[in-house]
């Protein structure tokens, strides 16, 4: 019995021993993700077909295709090309091998009303919310008519698009 009752008083005291320590502290742990947006996008070409006369207007269309990982806001800005003296509202396609022009438009909209550019001067973007998967923006473009006769030969100009994410 003697020997009992020291091992019960320790037992005893090893359970009080908790209740003693009972204090506590807390500490938040701040856990985090940033998704960032990336897109790539597709120009496709514009082109006009083969024509012998500039006497009407000559409508065509496209397509922009834009690709991002994520959901966001993108906009699409046109520049104005390379032909010498371009504007965003009249592109400049220059013959190849010479200095003659013909003029053209680009549009966001099959009515050939809402010139794209880079939103300025009366110019529109492209804007949109990016889905995670491949879109598809239509491009409208118009050659003016009127331009009398033009040289043979083949009228080309770049213009950059851009996707801002």
């Amino acid at each position: 019995m003697k020997l009992l009752k020291p091992t019960l008083l320790a037992t005893a005291l090893l359970a009080a021993a908790p209740a003693a320590l009972a204090a506590t502290q807390t500490a938040n742990m701040n856990v985090s993700i940033t998704i960032e947006n990336s897109c790539t996008i597709v120009a496709n070409p514009l082109n006009f077909g083969t024509r012998n006369t500039l006497a009407n207007d000559i409508d065509a269309a496209t397509t922009v295709k834009v690709t991002c990982t994520g959901q966001g806001p993108i906009s699409i800005a046109f520049g104005t090309g390379g032909g010498a003296g371009a504007t965003l509202a009249s592109r400049k396609m220059s013959r190849t091998g010479g200095a003659e022009l013909i003029n053209y438009a680009l549009y966001r909209d099959a009515g050939r009303t809402q010139v794209l550019g880079d939103g300025s001067a009366s110019t529109a973007r492209i804007a949109g919310t990016s889905t995670g998967a491949e879109q598809s923006f239509d491009v409208y473009g118009r050659v003016f008519g009127g331009q009398g006769p033009k040289p043979v030969g083949a009228y080309t100009d770049t213009v950059v698009a851009t996707v801002e994410f």
